[in-house]
């Protein structure tokens, strides 16, 4: 055998992956969420006090980015914006987790990524979307 053969361990802990998320309805859970995830998202991007420094919601499922206007991008980039405060990506994270709530940012752009667990309950995306529009709106507030 090599690398690409199955191993009996590893199958049947495949098939015991496979029979929970049958069992415990996964993916219908995945797809309620993620309808609520965009939604509060796409709520906040149009909210008059993020004033467009919101640019993108974008994402399948459960993995879901959000970028940031900034006022660094090249010339050329459809999402420079002169006047939208310095390293939000940074600065949103950084708060979410002062308010309790861990997020990633993403390479060199001002994105924020959302990679919840699959089985999140409504309550707690909730939770977690109030917490990061409070993030976000506290930071445009100070910049």
């Amino acid at each position: 055998g090599g690398t690409y053969a199955g191993n009996a361990v590893s199958c049947a802990a495949a098939v015991a992956v496979v029979d929970v998320f049958q069992e415990e309805n996964i993916l219908d859970n995945v797809n309620a969420r993620s309808k609520e995830l965009f939604g509060a998202l796409e709520n906040l991007k149009t909210c008059p006090e993020v004033g467009g420094n919101i640019v993108d919601v974008r994402g399948r499922g459960l993995m879901v980015g959000v970028e940031f206007a900034s006022p660094s991008y090249p010339a050329q980039d459809p999402v420079l914006n002169r006047s939208a405060p310095k390293s939000l990506a940074s600065r949103v994270a950084k708060r979410c987790m002062e308010k309790g709530m861990l997020i990633l940012t993403t390479s060199v752009y001002e994105v924020i990524r959302f990679i919840p667990p699959l089985n999140v309950t409504a309550e707690d995306l909730k939770e977690g979307c109030e917490v990061f529009a409070e993030a976000v709106k506290e930071v445009i507030r100070e910049a």
